[in-house]
């Protein structure tokens, strides 16, 4: 029965992480290894299967406020298999943790530029307002490569990369970049439910009461950021992110 704390608690973290485009998944684990006690295999399975609905549900809210430029999401996941792919072979000739330190201080950099710029006045609110010129498809493309590959590497959510890109390079703001980054990652995630399932590693007992969150908080996540100044949004997002570079650029001293 105190599997039933992760109705609550999937609820906020889905709130939270889908109010700005990310699905959370970085909190989930560790929370089902420290709090649990899962192995990690199976509490990546139990965290994919939860985020898959808690996206979907997220996706469906912000298509509801026309939030989601669906050509760019669906550019942004064009080559993040084979990106993937190319992150993990990378790791068997380089050492990951002093590149994930680097992938992390360029994270906290830009980070850092997105929390004090300043609204231009000019930014992209509606998806009819951006078309698909030659740039905007390149660095869509790109940024699926880069997000694959870091991905792949690093184990960090394809959500970081494919957020700098629309925010920083295609001039989104965040509720659109939000609802696009969601749509996007509901594609994607059920194709990597799918070998955890099969290898037994999704637990109900765990996965159906954090889902049951998910769904839930996934709908309050875009109410609240429809309702929040994007300003606002967006240095909390940018918080969020220096978080994880500072995480990130401690790994190779963590790992000695």
């Amino acid at each position: 029965m105190i599997e039933l704390i992760l109705i609550p608690a999937g609820l906020l973290i889905a709130a939270f992480f889908s109010m700005i485009g990310l699905a959370g998944g970085s909190f989930i684990v560790p929370l089902l290894v420290l709090a649990f006690g899962l192995p990690a295999q199976k509490a990546i399975g139990v965290s994919l299967f939860a985020v898959m609905f808690t996206t979907i549900s997220s996706a469906l809210a912000y298509a509801a406020r026309r939030k989601i430029h669906f050509k760019v999401g669906l550019l942004l996941d064009t080559l993040d298999v084979p990106g993937a792919f190319l992150g993990a072979y990378l790791t068997t000739l380089v050492a990951s943790d002093w590149l994930a330190g680097m992938f992390g201080g360029l994270l906290i950099f830009l980070a850092a530029r997105m929390f004090w710029r300043r609204n231009s006045g000019r930014e992209i609110e509606e998806a009819g307002s951006l078309r698909l010129s030659r740039r905007v498809v390149a660095a869509c493309v790109l940024g699926s490569l880069s997000s694959g590959v870091v991905s792949g590497m690093f184990g960090v959510g394809g959500g970081v990369i494919d957020e700098l890109v629309m925010i920083l390079l295609l001039g989104m703001t965040i509720q659109l970049s939000a609802g696009t980054a969601m749509f996007g990652m509901a594609i994607t995630t059920v194709a990597a439910v799918i070998p955890h399932w099969l290898l037994g590693n999704v637990l109900l007992d765990y996965a159906l009461p954090l889902t049951i969150g998910g769904v839930i908080g996934g709908q309050i996540g875009p109410y609240f950021s429809s309702r929040v100044k994007a300003s606002t949004l967006r240095r909390i997002l940018a918080a969020v992110f220096i978080l994880i570079g500072i995480r990130m650029l401690l790994l190779p001293f963590l790992g000695g």
